[in-house]
């Protein structure tokens, strides 16, 4: 079972995340947990490092790894506005991975919390949890995987499509998915089905209550991975989808947003532990809905160079469609590219920068939002049990041709956090 950076998600949420659905919940997934674990290849920040990564506590053939991460930091910007209104934070991220494995199969749960609480301004607090339990079991050369997961967020403003809030909206998903990999010499298919069930606390805009239960919704999705392998480590990817996203509770004199589509991409994966390794997928999302129709070029791309045994280089390449937030506006292309480097600069202390650009356009007014962001840590390794790390991120939003009060106006915000990671 992998560890590093792949278990510790609590840490590892972007500042300025997305709410495009697939990318968002991709990144809260947790590693380490059959059905899960997603991340390609190793990097320098997520490599196993035995001297400074925490033993874990071993009980039979189990394995418990607790973390805690306590954070106290900065935000200059905590509404998302034009004028600037800041707030120190504090941050408490307590989480723990169980997991056994054996030539049968393997076990894992993940479960975590994060409280965020901002002095001086009670009104942005907030606490949300995860949890999430998965198990393969191997027939032979094939490979059952069933998982679940629940996850109890805040939808913060200043994301992309985000509305324009007092306070973060709550809302909570729950995520079923089973697949089953079977293998052919050198082919293999992977057939897919996953659900989830998002589910959006009412909140108010400029005092007034606003209701979220339109946005309530069941979204199903089908299909299958066939992968060719044509030489170690390198192998042609073809991927089929279907997806279908029911509303619960459509605004009176809206047209619903209920909407069936269609995927198809194709690509290749390259992993031979050289200096390049590359998942690569491109295609195309027919997408049917009641409100309009509409064809697009999708991709799914992820491209690691390395260097040298120090450095990391990281980009990666998502676009789609995606239901939006607001009331009357069914959908937006969303698009995101992001290039990471980590580098370690001496054997306990590591660098990190980020750069990423963010765009939605919606498909039924022609607006747009554009999102940049940029981000730089170092982390201290000081043992195996503590790392102290101190991250700083700066991203800004901006709007064109939306209606007025949709979604939150034009802003820059930055984040400075400190933080100590503690482990057993």
């Amino acid at each position: 079972m992998r560890t590093g950076r792949a278990w510790v998600i609590g840490l590892c949420l972007p500042a300025f995340a997305a709410t495009a659905e697939a990318q968002f919940l991709t990144s809260l997934f947790p590693g380490g947990v059959p059905g899960y674990g997603t991340e390609q290849g190793v990097t320098v920040q997520s490599r196993a490092r035995p001297a400074y990564d925490p033993l874990g506590s071993r009980i039979d053939t189990v394995m418990v790894r607790p973390l805690l991460y306590e954070s106290f930091g900065y935000d200059n910007n905590i509404f998302g506005g034009s004028s600037a209104r800041g707030a120190w934070e504090i941050a408490t991220r307590p989480s723990v991975l169980i997991g056994a494995e054996n030539s049968q199969g393997s076990l894992g749960a993940f479960f975590s919390a994060d409280d965020v609480r901002y002095l001086g301004e009670p009104s942005q607090n907030r606490t949300d949890g995860a949890a999430f339990l998965g198990g393969s079991s191997a027939f032979g050369r094939d490979t059952l995987t069933l998982a679940a997961g629940y996850l109890a967020r805040h939808e913060d403003r200043t994301a992309l499509d985000a509305l324009p809030s007092d306070r973060p909206v709550a809302f909570t998903v729950v995520n079923l998915r089973a697949s089953y990999a079977a293998a052919f010499d050198r082919v293999s298919a992977t057939p897919l089905i996953e659900f989830n069930r998002w589910r959006f606390d009412n909140t108010t805009i400029l005092g007034v209550p606003v209701t979220q239960a339109p946005r309530d919704r069941s979204t199903g999705q089908a299909g299958v991975t066939v992968r060719y392998g044509w030489m170690s480590g390198r192998d042609l990817l073809l991927v089929t989808r279907v997806l279908d996203t029911h509303y619960d509770f459509p605004a009176a004199g809206v047209a619903s947003n209920n909407s069936t589509a269609w995927q198809v991409l194709a690509g290749v994966d390259y992993d031979d532990d050289t200096v390049w390794r590359y998942r690569v997928l491109g295609g195309v999302e027919y997408r049917q809905a009641v409100v309009a129709s509409e064809t697009t070029g999708i991709a799914e791309a992820e491209v690691t160079w390395v260097p040298s045994g120090l450095t990391t280089v990281r980009a990666t390449v998502t676009r789609g469609i995606e239901d939006a937030a607001q009331t009357g506006l069914s959908s937006f292309t969303y698009t995101s590219a992001q290039v990471t480097l980590d580098h370690e600069y001496f054997r306990n202390v590591l660098l990190n920068a980020s750069a990423t650009v963010r765009q939605a356009t919606f498909n039924q007014t022609g607006g747009q939002q554009f999102g940049m962001a940029f981000g730089a840590g170092a982390t201290w390794l000081i043992n195996q049990n503590a790392r102290l790390s101190l991250t700083y991120d700066v991203g800004e939003v901006r709007n064109a041709h939306l209606p007025v009060g949709t979604v939150a106006g034009d802003f820059t915000r930055s984040l400075t956090l400190l933080t100590l990671r503690l482990g057993l």
